[in-house]
């Protein structure tokens, strides 16, 4: 995906009106998004989380190396009183008292002016309540919840993709059709106004279709303006702020969903909640929000796990070596070894732990309450949102019908227009009618394609 997404890129270099399909806009903003990229980030963040975690079990090496130098008045008074003797009381063979006069130093050891220290500290965690085993396991769920919502992300960006891909195709329509009712308009005020000249008709009528034409020319550039600021956007989205290079969106052929759109547009009203229970099922299966939803739960639960934890016992075994302790640093000296096991109980915290056992049940309760009520909302959304599919279908439709109408009576009271038949005024009701019809028709369609892609999203399908 990354070749095919430089090679779009190196295109467009060349080409600054180059066309994109929706799936190429879609890889393009997934290689350069700054959002989703963050989300990218934060999964491989989470990964390293985990493999930290999985360290806590395993033992810890450290070796420490220390240099002691004495003062010279310490270092003097310490030989001086190392060097007096002590008298180990003895007897002779004759049964009379005989001590024995022993250094000092030779009991503790030499005192060194410059002493060197080198010694090996290897620490292991037997038993901690059970908190590096669950504080794995809470890295473990953090990783599948990245990914749930990387994959969350991904739908988000994908669809604000699709939107504004959607809305870019429906705006340079509707721009089409405001110059062609601008074209028209110019066409009924030249007709108009060489009728005028004529007699035939009244001056008012002329001035009705020059106020048609300016507003036409204000509609039109709205139309443009909303354009522009739609491109901004696009550009933010497809993480090409600094490109002067804009892809944009190519053409969508409506007929390709007409089957589709009829298939909702005649679903029977028995249908609806059958088709509606599948939808949620499938969202509960596939939705990485609900998915995710049910993650934080779990690791909730665990953080009430780890304060049970704190009411059990911690046991830990500690070894150091001792390479050397004397005046030379060639790990050639004095040696020493200890094997250490340490065993606490918390048998008084002044009710810490208790305190800290209730909060947090009562946290893990609140979080589950919370995440049950955002999985509702977001299946009442997906409910909503197939319920909107529907009438979106049912608008083209009804839309067609209505262009179809307004198209026969325009050209009706065009042709008796001519005739002098009926007044200037219903000809410009017709005229506002046709164009409006070909919008309306033209919003319903791609209004159906983007409820679709909302649809989508919920249930968790964006391709």
């Amino acid at each position: 995906m990354k070749k095919t997404t430089f090679l779009l890129l190196i295109i467009l270099a060349c080409n600054s009106l180059f066309a994109i399909n929706l799936d190429e806009a879609k890889n393009i903003a997934r290689e350069n998004n700054k959002y989703f990229l963050s989300q990218k980030a934060n999964l491989n963040q989470a990964k390293w989380n985990e493999y930290n975690a999985i360290t806590n079990f395993l033992p810890k090496f450290s070796l420490d190396g220390t240099m002691v130098r004495l003062d010279y008045d310490t270092y003097n008074k310490a030989n001086q009183f190392s060097a007096s003797p002590y008298y180990i009381p003895l007897v002779d063979d004759q049964g009379n008292p005989a001590p024995f006069p022993l250094p000092l130093s030779a009991m503790s050891g030499s005192i060194y002016k410059t002493t060197y220290t080198s010694q090996l500290t290897i620490q292991q965690p037997i038993f901690n309540g059970g908190k590096i085993f669950i504080g794995h396991q809470i890295a473990k769920l953090a990783k599948e919840q990245a990914l749930l919502n990387l994959k969350s992300g991904k739908n988000d960006l994908d669809y604000q993709v699709a939107e504004t891909y959607l809305n870019l195709l429906k705006l340079s329509d509707v721009k089409k059709i405001s110059e062609k009712a601008l074209a028209s308009s110019k066409a009924h005020l030249k007709m108009v106004t060489d009728k005028y000249e004529q007699g035939i008709v009244k001056k008012s009528d002329v001035l009705q279709w020059k106020v048609k034409v300016e507003n036409d020319k204000i509609a039109l550039e709205e139309v443009n303006n909303s354009i522009e600021i739609l491109k901004t956007l696009w550009k933010d989205l497809l993480g090409l702020k600094n490109s002067d290079n804009l892809p944009m969106p190519d053409e969508i052929d409506f007929m390709q969903h007409e089957n589709e759109i009829q298939k909702y547009a005649e679903i029977k009203e028995e249908e609806m909640d059958k088709k509606v229970d599948n939808i949620l099922t499938q969202a509960e299966r596939t939705n990485p929000d609900i998915k995710s939803l049910e993650i934080v739960k779990k690791i909730s639960k665990k953080g009430y796990l780890i304060a049970k934890g704190n009411f059990l016992p911690s046991i830990n075994l500690q070894f150091q070596k001792q390479f050397e302790s004397d005046d030379k640093l060639d790990f050639d000296g004095e040696d020493s070894w200890n094997l250490v096991a340490v065993a606490s109980f918390p048998v008084f915290q002044s009710g810490a732990n208790l305190t800290n056992l209730k909060r947090s049940k009562y946290e893990y309760l609140k979080t589950k309450l919370q995440m049950d009520d955002a999985k509702d909302k977001i299946l009442m959304g997906t409910k909503n949102s197939f319920y909107n599919l529907v009438t979106k279908a049912k608008k083209v439709n009804s839309a067609k019908v209505a262009f179809e109408n307004a198209k026969e009576n325009h050209k009706i009271l065009n042709d008796l227009y001519e005739q002098g038949m009926v007044t200037n005024t219903e000809l410009l009701d017709a005229e506002i009618i046709l164009f409006g019809g070909e919008m309306n028709l033209t919003s319903a369609y791609y209004d159906y394609i983007l409820a679709k892609y909302n649809l989508d999203k919920f249930v968790g399908e964006q391709k």
